[in-house]
């Protein structure tokens, strides 16, 4: 894949998905630096699976200037970002939320911190990948953004705002040497996390309804195919959304 001694920094790494995409990218000789919010025990566990090639970072969504310095402890420990994989992303306890009652609702801080930060990690990798001439940037969006589903209005406006954000820095970035951006369009995603949510039965039973598949994909399965994307195999595809929800592209 070409990534063997390449920096990678996945935002959100101690989450279902992040865990698994912090290891592929090691099993492809990365190092990986990752973001992490609270869960301390799985990012020190995912820092000694890494051999010292994994480096945890703590971070909040919602912290002023964060993206700057974590691109610079980054770049202390291995160099400059060369895949960027904007993860990570803010959901309150009860994922749905009610549109017709804003005033008992984070909507705001749905709205702002599903996009903000990857905006902001996504201008400070673009920097120092301008300067090396080579990177990835991969957005991770839902399938909630073409699906739609009651509560979700928040997110998947957020999300939306992701989409056409990245178009666009494609081509800023595309003019600036081999650097592609890509957005992967995930669905339910079987992961340790979700499959002990109350409420993952009925989302399953709806996903699987519209999948040709018939079935979940894994977390470890979403994150190899997000390698191939941030690796230099990918050498044409940029500025598109690449669905990774075995096959339910909406309704």
């Amino acid at each position: 894949m070409g990534l063997q001694g390449k920096t990678v920094l996945v935002t959100g790494g101690s989450g279902g998905i992040g865990r698994e995409l912090v290891r592929a990218f090691g099993a492809e000789g990365a190092r990986v630096a990752f973001t992490y919010h609270r869960d301390d025990d799985t990012a020190r566990r995912l820092e000694q699976d890494g051999n010292g090639r994994v480096r945890a970072l703590r971070h909040r969504l919602d912290e002023e200037g964060g993206a700057g310095r974590i691109l610079r402890a980054v770049t202390e420990w291995a160099g400059p970002v060369d895949v960027l994989v904007n993860n990570a992303l803010f959901q309150p306890e009860n994922p749905e939320l009610q549109v017709c009652d804003l005033a008992a609702s984070p909507w705001r801080d749905m709205l702002r911190w599903n996009i903000e930060p990857a905006v902001e990690f996504s201008s400070a990798a673009l920097r120092q990948m301008r300067k090396t001439g080579w990177g990835r940037i991969i957005q991770v969006s839902s399938s909630l953004v073409s699906q739609g589903k009651a509560g979700f209005e928040f997110y998947g406006a957020a999300k939306s705002a992701l989409h056409g954000f990245n178009r666009s820095l494609a081509f800023s970035a595309g003019r600036s040497g081999d650097i592609l951006c890509n957005v992967v369009v995930l669905g339910l995603t079987r992961t340790e996390n979700n499959e002990v949510k109350p409420w993952f039965p009925e989302y399953r039973a709806e996903f699987l309804a519209g999948s040709p598949l018939g079935r979940l994909a894994d977390a470890a399965q979403v994150s190899k195919m997000v390698v191939v994307l941030g690796s230099a195999a990918n050498q044409v595809m940029t500025g598109q959304e690449i669905h990774l929800s075995s096959g339910t592209v909406g309704k």
